[in-house]
C-alpha cells in the first residue's frame, strides 16, 4: 500500500531541514512512536503502538537512514517492524522531501509499506486514515517544536 500526502510548515526550511536530520529529536513529534536505542548514527530502535479501527497492535521496529540528501533535502527512511505479540508486521520505506515556500517549508511524504498481521486485515482505507491522522499529529507537533526550539 502506498500513502502520499505532505504539509507546510510555518517556518523556513533552513531551520526545518537540520531538525528533520535530528532522529531522535524529530521522532518526539511522531505520535505513538518511541526510540527505545540508538545502535549508530543511522539506526535506531523503536516501540510503535498503532490502532485502525478496532485492532491495537504494538510493533518492536528498526529504523534505518538509508539517505540524507541535503542538496534535495530528501531522506528515505526504512522500516521495519515485528509486532510485539508475533502476529504480522510491517515493511515501510518512505521518502520525505522539504522543499522552501516563500517563509514556510513544504514537506511531501511517501510511505510504501507492506503490512501483514491483524492490522492487514481492516482494509486499506482504514489504514490510510489513520497514517493521514498521525501524518497531521507530526505536523502539528514539529511546528510547536520549531517554535521552542
Amino acid at each position: 500500500m502506498t500513502v502520499h500526502d505532505g504539509f507546510d510548515v510555518a517556518a523556513p526550511l533552513d531551520r526545518v531541514w537540520p531538525l528533520l536530520r535530528d532522529v531522535p529529536r524529530v521522532a518526539e513529534c511522531i505520535p505513538d512512536v518511541t526510540i527505545t536505542e540508538t545502535v549508530d548514527e543511522r539506526t535506531y530502535r523503536a516501540a510503535v503502538a498503532v490502532k485502525v479501527g478496532p485492532v491495537s497492535v504494538g510493533y518492536r521496529a528498526t529504523v534505518t537512514i538509508e539517505t540524507f540528501d541535503d542538496a534535495t533535502h530528501t531522506a528515505t527512511v526504512r522500516v521495519q517492524g515485528d509486532e510485539a505479540r508475533g502476529r504480522g508486521g510491517v515493511q515501510a520505506l518512505i521518502t520525505l522531501h522539504a522543499a522552501a515556500d516563500g517563509g514556510a517549508t513544504a514537506i511531501d511524504v511517501r510511505a510504501d509499506a507492506q503490512i501483514t498481521g491483524i492490522v492487514a486485515t481492516v482494509g486499506g482505507r482504514l489504514i490510510e486514515g489513520v497514517a493521514k491522522q498521525k501524518l497531521a499529529r507530526f505536523a502539528s507537533n514539529l511546528e510547536t517544536l520549531l517554535q521552542t526550539a
